[in-house]
């Protein structure tokens, strides 16, 4: 291959070349070159947002959650939950776990929230307690017999009465509603509705309340109380300890508990949305492979004008005995230079503007309603190479057919 390496790197660089045909070679290499930095530039954004929601996930989530295979509740005592930590290799904490749909009130304002009641063990397997958690105030759910509410950055802002500044603790108690699953009179409506009063502990940060906005985090009895599910839980959480695989683990559970529960890890939680960053990463992969198609059909053209204004050097190598396959790899390494150049300067391009927003956060996400103020980046090789053998692969073939076409096997190609 040296020979026609040779040969389509003088071509490729001659000046002796008509201009135009070097003008349109140039343009093609930009052509590649710029499909190649968007790709590079896309995925390493779709792979900044897919890393920052795995981070958030693993901050407000267990690592393995188990509900049971029918019902929303069951009863604590149903299995000596307990008994995970010191029997299953892998579990390093456990907690009990009851949640369900409420209405929030302060001070007349109301706002459909979340209650979760959790036990004393909930932060020792999920991190919300830590100081770089909240905002303001303490993880503190219950002092003697006062019971206490840590909630999210939203219902701060909604209920409490300095929007923007960080209150030490709501003015009134934060009263919470529920539908009494006992009994009542329909001859008095509001008997149907039960509620508790708890004092304001803390409030959850920014990047907590993103994804907790309208949580209610309390006592698991207070829970309890509100719901009238006394002594149920809904779901038990689970943090494996450290270095061990969470996949291995789970499946530790699943096979001691048996059918009745449902264990599943916290991206299995989220199955739906990681599907869909990966259904839309791949899709704007594939949607700009396609503009890249269509950038690489600019080879075909410089292929053929190069063809036809090289034929006597052409006739020239079949008159010294040159082969008809010599002819086409000369050409076919032609357009291969043309899209490796392209493809070159776009992973330049691209990782150099990858680079610059990790560092220095160039392009700001629009609006004030985001975790973060610019647009995520983490460039990951194996997306990389994937740009490279997809748009080489694209280069190589429409290279292929331009030859092909332009330099058949059985006739003389240019006359």
């Amino acid at each position: 291959m040296k020979l026609p390496l040779l040969f389509a790197s003088r071509y490729l660089h001659s000046k002796k070349s008509l201009s135009v045909i070097n003008t349109t070679a140039t343009v093609s290499s930009v052509a590649v070159g710029v499909a190649v930095a968007a790709m590079v530039i896309l995925m390493s954004v779709y792979n900044g947002f897919d890393t920052l929601l795995r981070d958030i996930y693993d901050t407000i989530e267990a690592d393995i959650t188990i509900t049971p295979a029918k019902g929303k509740t069951f009863e604590m005592e149903a299995y000596d939950w307990e008994s995970l930590a010191t029997e299953v290799e892998g579990v390093g904490a456990t907690s009990l776990v009851l949640k369900e749909n409420i209405m929030a009130e302060y001070k007349g304002r109301q706002m459909f929230a979340t209650v979760c009641g959790v036990d004393d063990n909930y932060p020792n397997v999920v991190p919300l307690a830590d100081d770089d958690q909240l905002w303001y105030g303490k993880w503190q759910l219950k002092h003697g017999q006062v019971r206490k509410a840590v909630v999210g950055r939203t219902i701060d802002e909604l209920f409490a009465d300095g929007y923007s500044v960080k209150n030490t603790a709501f003015h009134e108690r934060l009263t919470l509603h529920a539908l009494r699953r006992e009994n009542f009179s329909p001859l008095l409506p509001m008997g149907a509705i039960k509620s508790h009063k708890v004092r304001h502990a803390g409030t959850l940060n920014n990047d907590s309340s993103r994804e907790l906005t309208n949580y209610v985090f309390v006592s698991i009895d207070v829970a309890q109380e509100l719901l009238t599910a006394a002594d149920r839980a809904s779901e038990v959480v689970v943090r494996v300890a450290d270095g061990a695989k969470i996949e291995q683990v789970q499946q530790r559970l699943a096979d001691r508990l048996g059918d009745q529960w449902v264990v599943k890890n916290r991206y299995e939680l989220n199955d739906s949305l990681y599907k869909a960053m990966r259904f839309e990463k791949w899709s704007i992969f594939f949607i700009l492979l396609l503009v890249t198609l269509i950038a690489a059909v600019s080879i075909v053209g410089s292929l053929m004008m190069l063809i036809i204004e090289k034929k006597g050097d052409i006739d020239t190598l079949y008159a010294i005995g040159a082969r008809r396959s010599l002819v086409r790899q000369i050409f076919r390494a032609e357009g291969v230079l043309i899209g490796a150049r392209g493809i070159a300067g776009g992973l330049v391009l691209g990782l150099a503007v990858a680079v610059a927003q990790m560092k220095l956060g160039l392009i700001r996400m629009p609006g004030s309603t985001f975790i973060i103020d610019f647009y995520p980046v983490e460039i990951r090789p194996l997306d990389i190479l994937g740009v490279v053998v997809a748009v080489a692969l694209v280069t190589i073939v429409i290279t292929n057919l331009t030859v092909s076409r332009m330099i058949p096997r059985t006739t003389k190609p240019i006359h």
